[in-house]
């Protein structure tokens, strides 16, 4: 039996968000030291992923790259363009773009922490999150970086300290 995975209503209205790519976020950015906390965080935390450029986004962005010895859970776990091992990334305004499970996705939408790819109908399985404007939110942020890994190694056995 499967635990539904939920979140807690995002508080406040939602951010201005860009319509179309590249997907970035102009109102309710995060804090610096919670955009630096994220980063820290998730490449200091999470196992077989190291930092590197992105390959689909703009150039400040900050890529999670799955290890290639590392065999992907789905096979829409990566963001394009083919070949990619990048599955979540990190923009400068503090939100995030994270290719996720269909359950996790659509719980992130109901609960209003994000909205899906403007590109999603054409096949970008990204989701976007919103940045964390303070420490509660970036705990919930960690969370579904956690997610996105799990959905793409499907390891969802090793435990990743928040």
């Amino acid at each position: 039996m499967s635990v539904k995975f939920s979140l807690p209503t995002r508080q406040g209205s939602p951010p201005k968000v860009g319509e179309q790519p590249p997907q970035l976020q102009f109102s309710d950015q995060s804090p610096e030291e919670i955009k630096s906390a994220l980063k820290e965080w998730a490449y200091s935390s999470i196992p077989n992923i190291r930092e590197h450029d992105t390959l689909i986004s703009v150039k400040s962005t900050r890529a999670m790259w799955l290890d290639e010895t590392i065999e992907p859970a789905h096979a829409d776990v990566f963001m394009p363009p083919q070949g990619s091992r990048e599955f979540c990334h990190f923009h400068f305004d503090g939100s995030l773009h994270a290719v996720v499970s269909h359950e996790v996705e659509e719980e992130i939408i109901k609960s209003g922490w994000g909205l899906r790819h403007p590109w999603h109908d054409r096949g970008v399985k990204e989701i976007m999150i919103y940045a964390p404007r303070d420490e509660e939110e970036l705990a919930i942020t960690k969370q579904l970086v956690i997610q996105s890994y799990q959905y793409a190694t499907g390891d969802t056995t090793t435990e990743i300290e928040l």
